[in-house]
């Protein structure tokens, strides 16, 4: 018989409740309830409340700050307590109503500061000569966990709120790969049963087109258990594909073992359409420029012959018949030779800028310093008949197609040199702007002191066949500015001006140090 008096030494096992509260002093239990949430009360039959306390724990102090007699003095008490929306339940016709069997509550009571707390309310009928005595209770504060439930609840909410705004799919799978749970979303969409779903048959849904790479990426994934990502067509439940991106990631335990797969698909329909249109609008765009460019090389190469020819008989016309005609008559023969000069002119103009595209060279590295002194030196003539001077910096050796760049620089520089004001000798400078400049771009500035360029004309200058003066005033096809932009754009560059009337320019040839690999 194990009493108080009883030895652990001589037993071997505790086997129930009774036997273990033998051997915990009252003090530690006191301890266990004083220190922790718990509180115990006993209830008996009342006529006017239905129950009343009978015995409540000191503990309820700590757990709600009321005295213990404040429960037992006031039946009514418990009742005020509680919150208006968990009442109801446990009452009817105005009492307390029990049922005579062990019971599990939770609800929510008030305490002396009026904040409510969520108790657990254990209750226990003792039975004496077949009929109930009272209860034994146990109140366990379990406002932390209703707190973990709500937030876990309200943001269980939030991301079923934020899946359904974003327009995905969200599904799972187990380690294997296979379907084992309800997938609603993915059911929604395409109209499939869960039986259906389950295990591999999700893949029916899949574009036949796209089947072979999927299930390639989907084993690569589960082999390896690395991300799954792909992009392919999924068949909706009215027989329409749609294009959807889809990622799949594993869900490991602490172990860092794989035991499940969470993914997420999103339509991208729109996306991949409106990227086809635009891939269909840039080829029959460069399909057109490539037409255009063809064209406008045939057209000029053809037409030098006629142009040559023209210019070929006006001048033996003049020379043979010059003295037979009367002054109208050589004015005329003048006017159509000169006329012809210019047509050939702009006709080489025209093949020139139709070849930048189409007869370009390979890009490959070249020194910037020494294809700006071979234009200087190749115009000295020019130089020398203006007294101008031309002052260069070193510059930065870069990727380019070097004959394109020559021609580039001499007509930058050739116009300089035309453009000038005046009484007043040219003075052009070649540099290398650094603070523009950076690793992986060039900035380079030929600067004049000419007549300058209004700010109007920005746009203008740079497209074919524009021109700001008269021919009397200066000659020219208006075409050097339009080849020197097409030049700088299929290096991938850029080129602008900065001016003042009267006072010169500065233009910036913006140049990538590498370029990418180009199909010439």
């Amino acid at each position: 018989m194990i009493n108080e008096n009883t030895s652990l030494s001589e037993i071997d096992v505790i086997k129930n409740e009774e036997q273990l509260l033998t051997f915990i002093p009252k003090s530690v239990l006191g301890s266990l309830f004083k220190n922790f949430s718990i509180t115990f009360y006993m209830l008996k039959p009342d006529k006017q409340y239905g129950y009343r306390f009978l015995y409540m724990g000191k503990s309820v102090e700590r757990l709600l700050g009321f005295k213990p007699m404040d429960f037992v003095s006031d039946a009514g008490l418990w009742l005020r307590l509680i919150h208006d929306h968990d009442r109801p339940f446990l009452l009817k016709n105005g009492r307390r109503h029990l049922e005579h069997k062990y019971q599990k509550l939770t609800y929510r009571m008030k305490n002396c500061e009026s904040k409510y707390r969520w108790l657990r309310d254990e209750l226990h009928p003792v039975f004496k000569d077949g009929k109930l005595d009272y209860f034994v209770g146990l109140w366990v504060d379990v406002s932390d966990e209703k707190s973990f439930e709500e937030l876990s609840k309200e943001n269980m909410t939030r991301f079923q709120t934020l899946i359904a705004a974003s327009g995905q799919i969200i599904w799972s799978t187990d380690a294997s790969g296979r379907v084992v749970e309800d997938v609603p979303g993915w059911r929604a969409f395409t109209g499939q049963s869960l039986e259906q779903v389950k295990g591999e048959g999700w893949l029916s849904s899949i574009h036949p087109e796209d089947l072979s790479n999927v299930q390639k990426a989907w084993n690569h994934a589960l082999a390896t258990k690395t991300d799954f990502k792909g992009e392919f067509r999924i068949r909706r439940h009215d027989g329409v594909y749609r294009w959807f991106i889809v990622r799949a990631v594993p869900v490991r335990n602490e172990e860092v073992d794989v035991h499940g797969w969470i993914g997420a698909c999103a339509d991208i329909t729109e996306q991949v359409e409106r990227e086809e249109l635009l891939e269909n609008y840039a080829a029959r765009l460069e399909q057109s420029n490539r037409d255009l460019q063809e064209f406008a090389y045939i057209a000029s190469h053809d037409l030098q012959e006629p142009a040559r020819k023209i210019l070929a008989f006006g001048d033996r016309l003049f020379a043979k018949y010059k003295n037979r005609l009367d002054e109208q008559g050589v004015d005329y023969l003048k006017r159509m030779m000169n006329a012809s000069k210019r047509m050939q002119n702009l006709i080489n103009s025209l093949l020139t800028l139709s070849r930048v595209e189409t007869r370009g060279k390979p890009f490959e590295r070249i020194d910037l310093s020494r294809v700006v002194d071979e234009v200087i030196s190749d115009l000295e003539l020019n130089i020398k008949q203006v007294e101008g001077q031309i002052n260069t910096e070193k510059l930065p050796a870069i990727e380019a197609d070097e004959t394109q760049i020559y021609q580039l620089f001499e007509n930058l520089i050739r116009n300089a040199l035309k453009f000038h004001r005046k009484d007043v000798n040219p003075r052009i400078k070649v540099y290398w702007s650094k603070k523009r400049s950076n690793n992986h771009r060039v900035t380079i500035v030929v600067e004049d002191n000419g007549i300058g360029i209004e700010t109007q004309y920005a746009d203008r200058i740079f497209k074919p066949f524009q021109r700001l003066h008269a021919r009397d005033e200066y000659e020219g096809s208006g075409m050097g500015l339009a080849i020197c932009r097409r030049i700088v754009e299929r290096h991938h560059g850029k080129i602008y001006f900065e001016s003042e009337l009267n006072k010169g320019t500065k233009f910036f040839v913006e140049l990538p140090v590498k370029q990418k690999k180009e199909k010439i």
